[in-house]
């Protein structure tokens, strides 16, 4: 699929072929700054235990740093929102979370374009499993100064016939290609156990 769109991407591409990943881009960039069952599940815990400030803090600081204005953002800024991110997950969906994270942050300051990493997480999170440690989720980030690398790792969830095949992998695989063009690389693939999606942005 990743060298369909570079040739795509390397030819002249029609325009309302453009025009399409244009609109998918925007939805993804929508499904990543409101997940509507992430805060509903939030909004249902607060419910649930009003008392809990610490979760409730987290939650507003959460809402307040999605709904900023600024498109482009530091990659340490737009690093600590996923962690934001998962650690509401696991609060609301998981109780226990395997989680694994590595992160080589070189050059923080790297200017990306806000949410374009959140989809493999969510991706991983909805679709998979993570509460086996034998099997841990595993973010992995690099962050160099003119290449991004994000690989997350998951395990399988059985009752999903191919996890790279949703509306969020669409929209965000059109939102690479809107946003990058060839200058992105994203190869996802599973075996028995585990799940893996490996993105490369290059700047």
């Amino acid at each position: 699929m990743d060298r369909l769109w570079n040739r795509l991407w390397s030819s002249k591409v029609p325009e309302n072929l453009q025009e399409q990943w244009k609109d998918k881009a925007t939805l993804s960039y929508l499904n990543s700054q409101v997940d509507v069952a992430l805060l509903r599940g939030c909004l249902n815990k607060i419910k649930d235990d009003p008392n809990d400030t610490s979760f409730l803090q987290a939650f507003l600081d959460y809402q307040d740093i999605a709904f900023q204005t600024e498109t482009m953002i530091s990659a340490d800024a737009e690093i600590n929102f996923i962690e934001r991110y998962v650690y509401l997950f696991s609060q609301v969906f998981v109780g226990h979370m395997s989680i694994v994270w590595s992160k080589k942050i070189e050059y923080p300051n790297l200017l990306i374009p806000r949410f374009i990493l959140l989809p493999l997480i969510q991706n991983a999170l909805w679709q998979g499993y993570h509460a086996i440690e034998k099997y841990p989720m595993k973010i992995k980030i690099s962050v160099f100064e003119k290449n991004l690398l994000l690989d997350v790792t998951n395990h399988v969830n059985h009752h999903i016939v191919d996890q790279k095949i949703n509306d969020t992998m669409e929209n965000f695989q059109a939102r690479l290609q809107f946003e990058f063009g060839d200058r992105h690389t994203l190869i996802m693939n599973s075996n028995a156990h585990t799940f893996r999606s490996n993105l490369t942005l290059r700047f």
